[in-house]
Formats: C-alpha cells, sequence, structure tokens
C-alpha cells in the first residue's frame, strides 16, 4: 500500500500495552488508535494501523500503556484550599469552623481554585470531571481552558453555610433562591459549551443542608432539564440526625418519598446507611459516587459491596483529597477487603468503576469509558517504563495496585492533546499554582492560620 492510498486522520496513537476495557476486554500488545473529528476510527495491531492511516500527528507509543480516560463522578474543586488542613481537624468542610468556607471566595478566587484542582485531575489521567460548588461558572470556565470533560452545578442549599459550620441548622428562603438562580444562571450560560464538552447538571448539597420545599424545587427543575441530579446522601452522622429530626426519616427514604431516589441520582458516600436503606438505593438503582479516599481519612467505609449487591450502580471519584483516581482504585479494595475480611474486589473491578461505570451513570457509556470504534477520544497514556507500572504482566494489576496519576504521561480529550509529557498543553501550570497558592494565602490568614513563611 502506498502514501497516497492510506486514509487520512488527525491522530494515530501508539501504545505497547492498550486496555480497551471493551465488553470483550481485548488487550493489545503493541497496538494503535486512529483519531478523526474527535473520535477513534481505527484500532488494532499498531503495524496495521499504520499500512491504513496517514495521521496528521503521531503520537508515540513506545514505552506506554495506554487506558481510556479516567471519569471522576464527584468533585469540588475550589475546595482545594482546604487540603492538607482539614483531615486533621474535621471530615466535610461545610460542617467545620475554623476553615476558609465557601461563601468567603468570590468568582476569581473560586477560578483560581478550581483550576488548580482541574489541573491536578488533568495530570492524573481524569478526562471526565464531574465539580460543583459556589460559583459554578468559575469551575466550568476552569474545565473548559485546560480542555477537560465536565459536568458542573451548582451547590443548592437553603441552610445558611455560617450558622451551619458551627453546628446550626438555619433554613432561609433567600439563600435557596439564591443558590437556584446560579445554578440556572451556569445552565444558561456553559450548558453545551464546546460541542458538549462541558455539560451542566443540577446539585442539591444534602438532605439535610436543603429544606424539603428546595428539594422538590430541584428535583422539578433537573426532570425538565435532564441529566443527572449530583447530592451527598448519608454522609455524616449529623445529616442522618439532622433529617431523622425533622422527618421522621432516614436520609434516603426522604429522598424516595420525595421522588428523587432513582437511576438518574449519583450520590457521594452512602456511608451511614441501615440495611432498608441499602435495598432502598439498590432497588432504585442509584449510583453511588464511592470515595474511599475522603471517607477512609475521616475515619469511616461505606458499606460499597452491600450497595452493589443490592442492585446500585458504584463509580468512583476523588472528591477533593486527591486528583488520582487510581489511588481511589487502590484504596476501595483495600478499605472493603479490611471491612469485609477478604478478597472481595479486583483490579478489573475497580477499573471499571473509574471508567465504563463512571460514563454510563453520567449517560455517557456509548461515548466515554473504554476504547473502541465511534467513541470519543478520550485516551490516557502512561510512561510503563516507571518502575511503578513494572512488571507489566496483565496491565490492570500494576496499575491499579502499583501506579499512580504520577505515571500519566499524555492525556487525550475529544481528541484534542491536553497534556503531553506530563504538561498542559493549554494552559501554565506553574501559574495556575502560584495563582491558588496566594488565594489560599489570603483566606487561611482570615480564618487565622497564616501559611509558613
Amino acid at each position: 500500500m502506498t502514501d497516497t492510498d492510506r486514509q487520512p486522520c488527525d491522530l494515530l496513537i501508539g501504545g505497547d500495552l492498550v486496555l480497551t476495557l471493551d465488553e470483550q476486554g481485548r488487550v493489545l500488545r503493541n497496538g494503535a488508535l486512529a483519531v478523526s473529528g474527535g473520535r477513534i476510527v481505527d484500532i488494532g495491531p499498531a503495524a496495521a494501523l499504520e499500512a491504513r492511516w496517514s495521521a496528521a500527528t503521531h503520537v508515540d507509543g513506545k514505552g506506554r500503556l495506554v487506558i481510556p480516560g479516567l471519569v471522576n463522578v464527584h468533585n469540588h474543586t475550589p475546595l482545594m484550599i482546604t487540603r492538607g488542613m482539614i483531615e486533621d481537624i474535621g471530615f466535610a468542610p461545610m460542617y467545620t469552623p475554623g476553615i476558609p468556607q465557601g461563601h468567603w471566595l468570590d468568582a476569581d478566587d473560586a477560578y483560581a481554585l478550581s483550576s488548580l484542582g482541574m489541573y491536578e485531575l488533568l495530570r492524573a489521567g481524569c478526562t471526565t470531571v464531574v465539580d460543583y460548588y459556589r460559583y459554578p461558572s468559575s469551575c466550568a470556565r476552569a474545565a473548559a481552558e485546560l480542555g477537560l470533560r465536565a459536568v458542573i452545578a451548582g451547590r443548592v442549599h437553603d441552610a445558611d453555610p455560617a450558622a451551619l459550620a458551627v453546628g446550626r441548622y438555619e433554613h432561609r428562603v433567600e439563600v435557596g433562591k439564591a443558590s437556584l438562580r446560579e445554578n440556572a444562571e451556569l445552565i444558561e450560560r456553559w450548558n453545551g459549551h464546546d460541542g458538549g464538552r462541558i455539560r451542566c447538571d443540577w446539585a442539591p448539597h444534602a438532605p439535610d443542608t436543603c429544606s424539603d420545599d428546595l428539594l422538590r424545587e430541584v428535583g422539578r427543575l433537573a426532570e425538565a432539564h435532564g441529566g443527572n441530579l449530583h447530592t451527598h446522601l448519608a454522609q455524616l452522622p449529623i445529616e442522618v440526625e439532622a433529617v431523622q429530626a425533622r422527618s421522621g426519616m432516614t436520609p434516603a427514604r426522604l429522598l424516595d418519598k420525595l421522588g428523587l431516589l432513582n437511576e438518574r441520582l449519583i450520590a457521594a458516600h452512602c456511608i451511614h446507611m441501615e440495611r432498608a436503606d441499602i435495598e432502598l438505593c439498590g432497588k432504585a438503582g442509584i449510583t453511588v459516587a464511592h470515595a474511599p479516599i475522603g471517607n477512609a481519612k475521616g475515619g469511616r467505609i461505606a458499606p460499597i459491596v452491600e450497595l452493589r449487591d443490592a442492585g446500585a450502580r458504584i463509580a468512583l471519584c476523588t472528591d477533593t483529597f486527591s486528583g488520582d483516581l487510581i489511588e481511589a482504585m487502590r484504596w476501595s479494595i483495600a478499605m472493603q477487603r479490611i471491612d469485609r475480611q477478604g478478597n472481595v474486589l479486583d483490579a478489573r473491578t475497580v477499573l471499571d468503576w473509574g471508567t465504563r461505570e463512571g460514563a454510563a451513570a453520567l449517560g455517557m457509556g456509548s461515548e466515554i469509558g473504554s476504547l473502541e470504534i465511534g467513541k470519543r477520544a478520550d485516551i490516557v497514556l502512561l510512561d510503563n517504563r516507571s518502575p511503578s507500572l513494572a512488571p507489566l504482566i496483565d496491565g490492570y494489576g500494576v496499575l491499579v495496585h502499583s501506579a499512580s496519576g504520577r505515571d500519566v504521561d499524555t492525556v487525550i480529550v475529544d481528541g484534542r492533546i491536553v497534556l503531553a509529557g506530563g504538561q498542559p498543553t493549554r494552559v501554565d501550570g506553574a501559574e495556575i499554582v502560584t495563582r491558588a497558592q496566594s488565594v489560599a494565602d489570603r483566606l487561611w490568614q482570615r480564618a487565622g492560620r497564616a501559611p509558613i513563611g
């Protein structure tokens, strides 16, 4: 075949080992993928694809392990400001006094901190990120600039955050209206940006921080909008106690009564649940955004195997404490083995949680989550010459049990190279870190904790 016989494509991506994560679990040694128009148009042995395609850009696969982009289904990137501090004084920042709070931020602060969080997620191989917080348009802007695929929402609540941080529940209509307005403005401005790379959803913060009336209203808005509904569920004992005192029900039962417990719900944590709650969530087919790192740092283990066995979908998240979803996979296995005193999870299962299951939960299963012809070209290449990725046998075990986000070399989203050689291609990473540090210095100073130096 001559050069003129080859078909043109945008990218030709090689790999020593390609884990497709398709339904057949196809693994290719010395494989390659051809990308055109943001989609995978061919996949197979590298020699065959080199003969069939003439690429505008070659991505050298020598010494590379290729996997689908990771899907991280629950984050609050502006809360990067609390990392390294919150772990020793609390668990959930919104409930913890003495730290910079969300209502202290302005839009520029949120943008600086979200850029830091998105940058870390990108460097660790996350191509799709769910993110919601105050000033959600700032989060959308950060994801758009860095090149991530993102689902963004606001933080809807009517509990006054200043009162909540000192243990008081004061539900205020004006607070709820402001948070609903912020989420609505986000959707109007950002939903569908860049051909759908940025999508927007609705996100009531939690059953205790939202009154029943607000939960009904956001449920109505989410139903009209489509997509998912994102929340925290059974995250803390204080949440469970507050909801029971208010309604006589557990948080899961309250959401079920209000019509929010269904297959479109992505609920983070799901720790403090009775057996009846687990069965209810499983029957409803919710997705649990499993946050093993954050849960463990708070001294908690979610009944994730029981939820899965009851019928819930399990997807993975890092929830601000880390941007490394590979680390979250490893913690998922370790914490459940400790809790269940048995070998209850394996590498392939949790890798699916961080790719295919997350994609399916977001309604994107036909678009991302595996490497297949016709899917969006969201692709990650790891450096398998790293000592933490050797010896490389089946690919799954060493990736999950030994590798880390630091081994990620190249990230491609929608067929665009957004990370190369571990560095972002569209932004100045060092500037992002410097800008976020400046915001953190000022706000921690306000909290009475002057940064060192």
